[in-house]
């Protein structure tokens, strides 16, 4: 049955029943409030009066719905198909007929919209009570994970300088724009770095730095490649270390550049003079060529062939292929032939000196011998 409780203007408090399970609540004959069978509550009246308010408050006051002098705490409606809830007075929460959120603010622009005035302060937080965290994740138009997005776990700012750790963690590629959504620079699912490129590879533009296996790349069209630059004194722009210890670099100065090799004594033992050196400058085989790249003229040494009498000066091994079957080529530092050749010139001299002696003394006998 219907039961209706009317506050009458006339009769006072009048009730009437019936048999569809409804109770409804009048003023002045007009109903307020109706719940159903089902406990569905409805408010009447007009949007411009509707509220409900914290009458435990001595300073709580219907809501207006114009957001202006507001006091109190509850739910009101100010617009159509719109719903607000405000603490203290003021708005806390809005929900526009669109159903976009508002939290400070009462035009949202998206599905949440937070607004705060506070100056270097907690805008929002999401925390997990978790031993390993949570985490915030974004969701695709897709339904696979391959479209999903999440900052990670145990994920921290802490702007005050003691900061734990901050990250953004994706199932994919994770990716870093301006203007507008254009891809500066992205994180491979693989852990490879990548910079004014989206793809992998030495044959694509752009710095790559593989996070497995520690490479650099830098490809470029044209033009320099890498500019190192020493501002202010002379100095090491490069150090290359093996095992942690200083074994080479490279130097610069006002005019010129010196490709540094480790050659302290404190760093040798079993220390001797360079012997046989003429001989091996005797087996070297110095050959002309062309490059099968661009058919160049070259000059110089056959990596193996050098290797027979300086191994020293060459690097990699003969016929040697990657995993795919391509050339890995031997090379060469020639700055390894300076002591041979240096040593080669010396023993050169002394026999020059030792023929210059020998010479010397045959002529003077020569010479005796015809003005006897």
């Amino acid at each position: 049955m219907t039961t209706t409780i009317n506050a009458s203007t006339t009769a006072g408090l009048v009730q009437t029943a019936d048999t569809s399970g409804v109770l409804a609540l009048q003023t002045a004959n007009t109903t307020a409030v109706t719940i159903d069978a089902s406990q569905n509550t409805t408010l009447a009246g007009t949007l411009t009066t509707t509220g409900i308010t914290n009458s435990g408050v001595a300073t709580a006051t219907r809501f207006n719905p114009t957001g202006s002098s507001v006091t109190g705490n509850g739910m009101y409606l100010p617009a159509a198909n719109s719903l607000g809830l405000s603490t203290n007075g003021t708005n806390a929460v809005y929900i526009d007929s669109s159903q976009n959120v508002g939290i400070g603010n009462t035009s949202p622009s998206g599905k949440l919209d937070v607004t705060s005035s506070a100056v270097a302060g907690l805008v929002g937080a999401f925390r997990s009570t978790a031993t390993n965290g949570g985490y915030v994740q974004f969701q695709g138009s897709g339904s696979t994970p391959t479209t999903t997005g999440y900052v990670g776990a145990a994920s921290k700012l802490n702007t005050g300088g003691s900061v734990t750790d901050f990250g953004m963690t994706a199932r994919t590629n994770l990716v870093f724009g301006t203007n507008d959504g254009t891809e500066r620079m992205r994180i491979t699912s693989s852990g490879a770095l990548l910079v004014g490129k989206t793809t992998t590879g030495s044959n694509t533009t752009g710095f790559e730095f593989e996070g497995s296996g520690g490479a650099l790349l830098l490809t470029r069209s044209s033009a320099i490649n890498a500019l190192i630059n020493l501002q202010g004194s002379s100095g090491q722009t490069i150090l290359f270390r093996f095992q942690n210890s200083d074994c080479g670099s490279i130097s610069v100065n006002t005019g010129s550049t010196a490709y540094n090799t480790s050659s302290d004594y404190r760093l040798k033992n079993t220390i001797a003079p360079l012997v046989g050196a003429l001989a091996k400058v005797a087996q070297l085989k110095p050959v002309t060529y062309k490059w099968n790249a661009d058919n160049s003229y070259g000059e110089g040494f056959i990596a193996h062939e050098l290797a027979e009498v300086c191994p020293l000066a060459v690097n990699g091994e003969k016929d040697a292929v990657d995993e795919n079957g391509n050339i890995k080529p031997q090379g060469i530092d020639t700055s390894f032939l300076v002591a041979t050749l240096t040593a080669a010139l010396q023993e050169t001299k002394a026999l020059i000196d030792t023929q210059a002696e020998t010479i010397n003394a045959l002529t003077a006998r020569i010479v005796a011998l015809e003005t006897a």
